[in-house]
């Protein structure tokens, strides 16, 4: 088990390196997820960015990321010090292609210890390579996960995943067949918005619209492997959402977008699962 407490996590991506945590009270939380960190540099996306609706939140920042070394260099420099005094923090990585997710993996090897856990983000729908393409081609992909076990025996492993590319469920089958802890369920999808001005946004869709879709793969992927640690993320905005993810199967609450509309909302579900955890 990841073993943390209670069980509420940071999302990748939101949190950035850490910011949130001057607007949240880090008790109520259980571990911080930092922004995916990939091989090489990523530039941030033309404005604009991000668009909301509703009921929904659509963004095109992309993966944009100092690049592996230079996010290790800061590592070792202290530059996320505070990071870890206050919280456990996860680790995400993500790639373009099958040889940089194993090249990233050999470089954070020496430091991976310091991270309750690593994420690999396999789902990411703003970039043009990566993500749930590795997915479609399942054989690669499952020799990708093995790979990364053998070089991580000891790390406790996550494997962000999406809807598309791939069915759910099956993609959870080659993460438990390639012996990793859990999966994080689910990303953004793939949305549009129009604007009133006829411009369209592409980008990942979140926010509460997501959430049945979210409940539905957490549900799926509980039914078919009791073993495997399931971080639920997609749509939770509130400590009723939360409950609702624990009672179809979920070991961990990941919040992401909300904190965008609310901070505070990470008390409040700290809170309300500090009765439920598993």
């Amino acid at each position: 088990m990841l073993g943390i407490r209670p069980p509420l996590i940071i999302a990748s991506g939101p949190g950035g390196y850490g910011e949130y945590l001057n607007l949240i009270n880090s008790k109520c939380l259980g571990a911080y997820t930092l922004k995916t960190v990939t091989y090489k540099p990523r530039s941030l996306t033309e404005a604009p960015r991000m668009a909301f609706g509703s009921f929904y939140l659509i963004n095109h920042i992309g993966l944009e990321n100092p690049g592996v070394d230079k996010f290790l260099e800061s590592l070792r420099l202290g530059r996320y010090d505070g990071i870890f005094k206050r919280t456990k923090v996860i680790l995400s990585l993500g790639g373009d292609d099958l040889k940089e997710y194993l090249k990233i993996t050999e470089k954070v090897k020496p430091h991976v210890d310091r991270f309750v856990a690593v994420e690999y983000n396999f789902s990411c729908p703003n970039v043009t390579k990566g993500g749930f393409l590795l997915t479609a081609k399942a054989d690669d992909w499952a020799r990708l996960l093995g790979r990364i076990r053998e070089l991580l025996p000891k790390t406790f492993l996550l494997a962000k995943l999406g809807i598309e590319g791939i069915l759910i469920e099956r993609a959870a089958g080659y993460v438990n067949e390639a012996g990793w802890e859990g999966v994080t369920l689910v990303n953004t999808v793939r949305g549009l918005h129009m604007n009133p001005d006829g411009r369209i946004l592409l980008g990942g869709l979140s926010g509460p619209i997501l959430k049945p879709i979210s409940l539905r793969a957490v549900y799926e992927v509980r039914k078919r492997y009791q073993n495997l640690y399931i971080v639920a993320a997609g749509g939770v905005y509130s400590a009723s959402d939360a409950r609702e993810f624990i009672a179809v199967g979920a070991n961990a609450i990941s919040v992401g977008s909300a904190l965008f509309k609310d901070p505070n909302v990470i008390e409040e579900i700290g809170k309300e699962l500090g009765g439920v955890v598993k």
